[in-house]
């Protein structure tokens, strides 16, 4: 490469570099992004040594890169003894050798600078490594004698510095000699290469920076990617991902604590073998995926761990980049549909409220002469008493033969078959009036398992002649947390919600007993729980569908055969446990599997 030809690619370089560097400012708006950018940031320490070695060897000149204050990045190549072994090692000599270093490191876009050095006079050479437009580095060639040096004055500069003139002689005798000529074209190819260096660096920190940017925003997504994974695993719902085949991609916190698995160990897997009860959703999700619609199932049933519970399955389609799937989405929704029972069951009882009032008045009156009435009726032909015997006589006839007769044709048992049916008619009324009133008895603080013990008493004490059935053969286990349990009520009406439930229980389990083959038996159970007592009344009959559970506190709801039941006696306790005391009642069941009543009241003095 010729002289001309030399120069020409500098000029060219020197241009790419300009207008690379005003690219890089304009997009950064006019400020400088690299000021924190150091040389050996952009570059290889040990490549630019290797290359700096290979330099120096081939041009026979020592070398050495600083930052552009002068600090050494490399280690010096090819440097004279009289430099590094003398010159250095003096205190003056080192501060005017650093003081010349940054003259001819100093930025300049025209060439290399060429002198002579400012310490021993010898000629050096230097070119600035630049990153838009800021200077990064030096990088000196030279410690060569030339016609141009004047060995007296080197030699007067030794003593100056309090060198030992016999070894600065020698040493000075070993250096290079070199043209003035022949320097200024290795300065052209310092030149030439620091500018290559600095076309490099520019790259390497575009690079770096693009490299920084990919990394934050790989950065972001992951703290996006984190951020909406919370989010999903903080929803309450279980969230299930499935591509078009079926197989989970996706499983949230609440689907792993419902089953078990972690998501490593469903991925990939199909639906139906991790959640059997959600296979059937399996043609659900191929559909919505088809049509690009969410397909929602409400109120779905389900045993679980012999509970019933209800749970909505909504399935949104997915597509994303070509990918097909779905998510389904899993609520359990079983205390919002016992919640919306008690509301539709507390609504029901409002309404009867008012109708029952009016309807015992208008009831209580007709009843009242009808009994009363039989009642006379019962005791004129059929009790043995002076009068009735003195009116018979004055009738002319025996009233030992009118009762014979009245006994004859049964007319005693229709009568006392009138007065029974006007008394539970009576009671009916009775029942019906607790719809419209608080309970006039004295509120006071009582003991939930005293009176659950004695309701069980009464029920004990209870035979059905009819029937054939007797309650004193019931079993009961009792399973009561640590009391006492006190709660603010009347006794007799708590007692009474008891009994009904009990009684009805005991009655199902005895008709039951043939068919489901099981002895009798209640399990009682009471504890507390965050400032409620519960109780639990759970018998081993035949159990209740799911239509008749739902159905259980509606007023004259029964499944009793005619004049067997009013279908009074769940709802009245229904309604004296939600609104006389302030708890709920609810019920679950299955048939085949018996019933479970479950009653929650304020404790005594809670908020």
């Amino acid at each position: 490469m010729d002289k001309e030809e030399l120069e020409r690619k500098v000029a060219d370089l020197r241009r790419e570099l300009n207008l690379a560097e005003k690219e890089l400012s304009a997009l950064d708006g006019g400020s400088s992004p690299s000021h924190e950018v150091g040389f050996l940031d952009l570059f290889d320490l040990d490549e630019i040594q290797a290359i700096q070695d290979a330099f120096s060897t081939a041009t026979g000149v020592a070398s050495l890169i600083t930052t552009p204050d002068g600090v050494p990045i490399t280690k010096p190549s090819n440097f004279t003894r009289l430099c590094e072994d003398i010159i250095r090692k003096t205190e003056k000599g080192r501060c005017n050798c650093r003081r010349s270093d940054t003259l001819l490191g100093r930025f300049n876009p025209r060439g290399a600078t060429i002198q002579p050095c400012l310490s021993s006079g010898l000629w050096d050479g230097g070119a600035s490594i630049s990153v838009d437009g800021r200077h990064i580095a030096s990088w000196f060639v030279g410690q060569v004698r030339n016609e141009h040096v004047d060995k007296e004055r080197t030699l007067a500069y030794a003593r100056e510095i309090g060198a030992n003139e016999v070894d600065f002689v020698r040493a000075f005798e070993e250096v290079p000699v070199m043209s003035l000529g022949r320097f200024r074209e290795v300065g052209r190819a310092l030149f030439l290469l620091a500018n290559q260096m600095s076309w490099i660096a520019y790259q390497n920190f575009m690079l770096g920076d693009h490299i920084r940017e990919i990394q934050a925003a790989q950065k972001e997504v992951l703290t996006l990617r984190r951020y909406l994974s919370n989010i999903i695993d903080s929803m309450p719902s279980l969230l299930v991902g499935v591509d078009v085949e079926g197989r989970i991609t996706h499983w949230n916190m609440r689907a792993a604590a419902a089953t078990g698995y972690e998501q490593g160990e469903v991925e990939g897997r199909l639906l139906a073998d991790v959640l059997p009860d959600l296979g059937m959703e399996l043609s659900r999700v191929s559909a919505a995926i088809a049509r690009g619609a969410p397909a929602i199932h409400e109120r779905v049933p389900a045993d679980v761990d012999g509970e019933r519970r209800y749970r909505d399955v909504s399935i949104y389609p997915l597509v994303a980049n070509g990918v097909h799937g779905a998510v389904v989405r899993v609520d359990d929704i079983t205390e919002k549909v016992r919640i919306e029972e008690m509301m539709i069951q507390s609504e029901k009882m409002v309404s009867v409220g008012g109708l029952a009032a009016g309807m015992a008045h208008e009831i209580n009156n007709p009843l009242a002469a009808i009994l009363g009435n039989a009642r006379l009726l019962r005791k004129r032909l059929l009790e043995e008493s002076p009068r009735n015997r003195r009116t018979a006589e004055e009738c002319g006839a025996n009233l030992d033969r009118v009762m014979d007769y009245v006994r004859a044709r049964g007319v005693d048992a229709m009568l006392d078959a009138v007065i029974e049916s006007g008394e539970r008619a009576g009671r009916v009324v009775t029942n019906m009036l607790g719809f419209s009133r608080k309970t006039d008895g004295t509120a006071g603080d009582e003991d939930v398992s005293l009176i659950l013990d004695k309701a069980v008493e009464l029920v004990r004490s209870g035979h059905d002649l009819e029937h054939s059935y007797n309650f004193k053969d019931i079993a009961f286990d009792r399973e009561y947390g640590e009391g006492p349990f006190p709660v603010r009520c009347d006794a007799s009406r708590l007692e009474q919600v008891f009994f009904n439930i009990l009684n009805n229980g005991a009655q199902a389990m005895t008709f039951a007993m043939k068919e489901t083959g099981r002895e009798p038996r209640f399990v009682l159970r009471c504890g507390r729980t965050d400032g409620t007592f519960r109780v639990e009344i759970e018998d081993n009959g035949p159990g209740m569908p799911e239509e008749v559970r739902r159905r259980v506190f509606e007023p004259f709801f029964t499944t009793k055969a005619v004049g067997v039941g009013t279908g009074l006696g769940m709802s009245v306790s229904y309604f004296i446990v939600t609104e006389h005391l302030g708890g709920t009642m609810r019920v679950e069941s299955r048939p085949g599997r018996g019933a479970t009543f479950i009653i929650a009241l304020p404790a005594s003095g809670a908020e």
